[in-house]
């Protein structure tokens, strides 16, 4: 097993920022001498994944998610047998 971990994978997507975010973020990776995707992907990491509601509802639609699946399950080997 490797010591140095692959890079994660990017998506693209496009969204539109409003003016002054955006001046902001071309300012805040300059400062850090990294790229705008860098600093729009880490912000948006510190504020989704510390957030306490945002995160006990994934919580729920995945146990949901989960349910149903079981139930979907169950019912087709019902239909089986």
């Amino acid at each position: 097993m490797s010591i140095v971990n692959k890079p994660p994978q990017h998506v693209k997507r496009e969204y539109q920022l409003e003016e002054p975010v955006a001046l902001v973020v071309e300012k805040y990776a300059t400062f850090i001498d990294s790229t705008q995707d860098h600093v729009v992907n880490s912000a948006l990491k510190m504020l989704l994944w510390k957030d306490k509601h945002f995160m006990n509802w994934r919580k729920q639609q995945q146990q949901a998610a989960r349910k149903e699946v079981l139930i979907t399950g169950t019912q087709r080997s019902q239909a089986r047998a």
